[in-house]
């Protein structure tokens, strides 16, 4: 069956101070950013990405829901004239089932960096000219030579964060450090581990000391196991989980670092850890897809987007890590300073990125299937 197509929404709602701000991984349906004609006409666009381009001014991007500044699509389409149609995904299961699915129309996806090998390897992304993207030399060297896209021959990394744990400190009646945290009785029946494969059994690696990107049978069963009986002693296995960790509806939640602290902006008793044991870290990256009908728009806004202030109130506003070095001087220094955000080296030397497995990723998929029908 073929993905639910998501409803719209207006541009509206999204920039409303007073709405619920939502998951990087909450599915919200479609947010349409469309910008009145006048409203282009008036502002004097400047013409699309590349040179002497005759691409409709058009970009349709697909991100995660919440997980852009208000300011970054109406400063691009007042600095180029292109109008652009924001369109959400609540997870990379759907965005792969989207982009397998063939003829999504879109122009830049912003996929997690250990799927978009997957994505290169079916042929459905489109080399980057790198010609057309100058601000590439913003990003820090470790973005330039990543594992996942080495020389960003695919991919422009957008932000980057961890995934650990977000919790009550006073609803679970104790300090929080590692994964062993689901184990409180006060949390039974109100915590979340999310909904994504590879970072619950991450979860449960970790906790088990093994290497988090495993293809040991035995290992990988022992983390099925362990998930199964977690399973019957949480609330749910989500990715939406900054509204309950609001209301209390939920104590504790695996979670990802830039959710928890915009819920921290919010309700302040809520705190996030990075789990000594060992935890993820990742890079979500816009990439083009093969089929993009307006390519040279989208190299124009991966450029735009790594304009130093441009990329610095992208991480003002979401609270992940931003990888434009260029970008640092503008980002609100109790950002720049504090240590969940952008971790010590020592701390970050101890961070894993999800590997891509290949085929293999059928052991995960396959006992992932075992532990949400059990």
């Amino acid at each position: 069956m073929s993905p639910r197509e998501p409803e719209r929404v207006s541009l509206a709602f999204v920039l409303d101070a007073t709405s619920p701000r939502f998951s990087r991984r909450s599915f919200l349906g479609t947010l349409a950013f469309a910008s009145a004609a006048g409203f282009i006409a008036a502002c004097g666009g400047k013409g699309s990405g590349g040179s002497g381009s005759t691409e409709a001014k058009t970009l349709n991007l697909f991100n995660w829901t919440d997980y852009i500044a208000p300011e970054t699509v109406p400063g691009f389409e007042r600095e180029t004239g292109i109008r652009v149609t924001y369109d959400t995904f609540a997870s990379n299961d759907e965005l792969v089932a989207k982009m397998e699915g063939g003829g999504v129309g879109y122009d830049i996806i912003i996929p997690t960096d250990g799927i978009l090998p997957r994505l290169r390897r079916s042929d459905l992304l489109r080399e980057l000219d790198l010609t057309l993207i100058p601000n590439i030399t913003n990003l820090e060297d470790r973005f330039r030579t990543a594992d996942y896209d080495p020389g960003n021959r695919y991919s422009v990394p957008w932000q980057w964060g961890t995934t650990g744990i977000g919790y009550d400190p006073e609803a679970a009646g104790a300090a929080v450090d590692d994964w062993d945290g689901f184990d409180l009785t006060s949390v039974r029946g109100r915590s979340s581990f999310l909904d994504e494969a590879r970072d619950a059994f991450g979860m449960a690696l970790f906790r088990l000391g093994y290497d988090p990107n495993t293809t040991d049978a035995d290992q990988l069963d022992e983390a099925r196991d362990l998930l199964i009986d977690l399973k019957g002693r949480i609330k749910a296995i989500t990715s939406d989980y900054q509204e309950p960790l609001k209301s209390g509806e939920l104590v504790l939640a695996q979670a990802f670092s830039g959710d928890v602290f915009q819920v921290q902006a919010e309700t302040p008793r809520i705190r996030y850890v990075i789990p000594r044991s060992g935890a993820f870290q990742y890079a979500d990256v816009m990439a083009i897809p093969a089929d993009a009908p307006h390519p040279d728009n989208a190299h124009a806004f991966m450029n735009y987007v790594l304009e130093p202030q441009v990329g610095a109130a992208l991480t003002n506003y979401v609270r992940y890590g931003s990888p434009n070095r260029a970008a640092l001087p503008f980002i609100d220094r109790e950002i720049v300073e504090d240590p969940l955000i952008y971790p010590p080296a020592d701390i970050l030397a101890k961070l894993s990125f999800l590997q891509d497995l290949g085929e293999t990723e059928l052991e995960y998929s396959d006992r992932w299937t075992e532990i949400k029908t059990a």
